[in-house]
């Protein structure tokens, strides 16, 4: 019988996909186990709102205006040891509350999605203050030493690209899984393309380009980009989402009198989805969210400048899958553009058919099923040391 009560899932709100990822495997196990309850918390919002709201400033801005920093300081702690000085700093951010949460919610196995939360409950664990099983779903394509942490029973990964890297590190084998990164049910419908180009006033023989900022807008040089498009003179049709970016927004719509194919600006989009579905190639930066839902349905990617760090992991796992490609100057974009939409199509379809074999459809549910069989190991509740 089933003793799966609490989940509780550690995320937080630097980009979307940490959050994202969250909420695919909370409803995975809603429709799996209805009688857990599951508690999503934004991690360093709740122990410390001030900080949390410098430090996703901080990242904004170095990923916009400073990348090689921020590229810098991702490869500077990729590999630093749990017994460093920094380390022990970072495990230790919020770690009464933490044993507070806890306490009172009293979970039977805890999730982490973004990877600062994953180190402090480990440091509880080591600590002796806990025993609560615990897990960690990577939302990147990536090995980073804040990933990895003692005492974590099982990682849930993206890819045999990062499994491989944790063993390398000297993580068990039979403590990660290759699941895939956690994407909503949406992506795995089957879409009529021709029906949602009619809704969307689209073309049906005229090729869709999508441009996917991010969920706050930061790809780089993307106003310029679209600047330089909207004179080009080969017949497209282009939507650009600027996330929550609402100045970016204003500042394209204001280019729209000027541009010489059909264009649509839209800001945040709940169900993305269908705009995914209806485009033929995206031009986005390489998060590990977004490229998960890209290729869960099937949709042939160029990448542009992708962020130092995680970022361009994701681009060289996408780009050596065959499933995208790579532009690091402006001018390559349009060279991309012209071989995949006008004149080489049959490219497009050849990447379409290689993410059949690199998408993970049910990463969610695998991860939801795995947390019900870490609830259900052979532990007495008073293992898990709860106050």
């Amino acid at each position: 019988m089933s003793r799966f009560q609490r989940l509780l899932i550690l995320s937080a709100t630097y980009g979307e996909g940490h959050q994202q990822a969250a909420y695919a495997v909370r409803d995975a196990l809603a429709e799996l186990s209805p009688e857990t309850e599951v508690k999503v918390v934004d991690y360093i919002k709740s122990i410390h709102p001030v900080l949390d709201s410098v430090v996703r400033y901080c990242y904004l801005k170095s990923v916009r205006f400073a990348p090689a920093l921020y590229g810098w300081f991702y490869k500077g702690t990729s590999q630093i040891p749990p017994s460093s000085r920094l380390q022990r700093q970072l495990n230790s951010l919020g770690l009464d509350e933490m044993e507070a949460t806890l306490n009172a919610f009293r979970p039977d196995v805890v999730l982490s999605t973004f990877p600062t939360p994953a180190g402090v409950v480990s440091h509880l664990k080591q600590k002796g203050r806990t025993s609560v099983p615990t897990a960690i779903a990577i939302t990147d394509h990536a090995i980073h030493s804040q990933w990895i942490h003692p005492l974590t029973d099982m990682y849930y990964v993206g890819s045999e690209h990062v499994r491989r890297g944790l063993l390398a590190r000297g993580i068990p084998s039979e403590s990660v899984l290759v699941t895939g990164i956690p994407i909503r049910p949406a992506f795995r419908q089957t879409f009529d393309r021709a029906a949602l180009r009619e809704k969307y006033g689209l073309s049906p023989d005229i090729p869709v380009l999508l441009i996917m900022g991010g969920a706050y807008g930061v790809m780089g040089d993307l106003y310029h980009v679209c600047e330089q498009l909207f004179q080009w003179h080969h017949r497209i049709q282009v939507i650009i989402v600027t996330g929550r970016n609402r100045r970016l927004k204003t500042s394209l719509e204001e280019l729209l009198p000027e541009a010489m194919n059909p264009v649509q600006v839209y800001g945040f989009v709940q169900e993305i989805w269908e705009l995914m579905a209806v485009a033929d190639l995206m031009l986005t930066k390489a998060g590990g969210l977004t490229i998960s839902e890209a290729l869960a349905l099937q949709l042939p990617m160029l990448l542009y400048r992708p962020i130092p760090g995680q970022e361009v992991q994701n681009a060289k796992f996408l780009v050596r899958s065959g499933v995208a490609v790579l532009a690091r100057q402006r001018r390559e974009i349009f060279d991309h553009l012209y071989d995949l939409l006008i004149a080489h199509p049959e490219k497009r379809a050849r990447m379409k058919e290689r993410a059949l074999g690199v998408r993970q459809l049910y990463a969610a549910e695998r991860i939801a099923e795995n947390l019900m069989e870490l609830a259900n190991r052979d532990r007495t509740r008073a293992n898990y040391s709860y106050q």
